[in-house]
């Protein structure tokens, strides 16, 4: 059940990444700032929460600190510091009502 669920969640990732008119691969650079993916999409560090709580595995969820730290300082900065140079303003905007981490 857990496994049908963490694909559900990211089924619907791609689709709300699809939706928003960008491309789904990370290697492919984002195509729209005018629809920038706004609705929720679940966090990998969510849905780790979830593997870690519902297998009773202590290991994996002591690694979601130091994972999140990583994500954090080493993609999503990146990941930020690149839309402000594409998109600007209109990145600046979206950021001002979306939260980093929903």
């Amino acid at each position: 059940m857990v496994f049908v669920l963490a694909l559900a969640l990211v089924a619907w990732a791609i689709v709300t990444i699809t939706w928003a008119g960008s491309n789904v691969p990370t290697n492919l650079p984002t195509t729209r700032a005018d629809r920038i993916a706004s609705r929720a999409t679940p966090s990998t560090s969510a849905c780790s929460w979830v593997l870690a709580t519902a297998f009773d595995n202590l290991l994996l969820l002591m690694m979601l600190v130091p994972f999140a730290l990583v994500i954090r300082y080493r993609v999503v900065a990146r990941e930020e510091a690149y839309l402000d140079r594409k998109f600007s303003d209109v990145y600046r905007g979206y950021r001002s009502r979306v939260r980093c981490w929903l």
